[in-house]
């Protein structure tokens, strides 16, 4: 079972995998918020929490994905 979640060393410490993926999408969900607001395309997505959720989830998927899986 310790394969299930891999640690990842930064500057001595280690931080489960998910928790850096969980992160990085979160900045990339922010940075795709303030794009589409700048653009002028944020007010007109219907549900808007649904929307960022779903894309703050899918973030997190492709960071795993490509970083972690083998």
């Amino acid at each position: 079972m310790a394969g299930c979640d891999p640690l990842v060393n930064i500057e001595g410490a280690f931080f489960p995998a998910w928790l850096i993926s969980g992160v990085s999408g979160l900045i990339a969900m922010v940075l795709t918020w303030s794009v589409l607001r700048k653009v002028g395309v944020d007010q007109f997505i219907w549900a808007r929490p649904f929307t960022y959720i779903c894309l703050l989830i899918m973030y997190t998927c492709v960071t795993w994905l490509v970083l972690y899986a083998n």
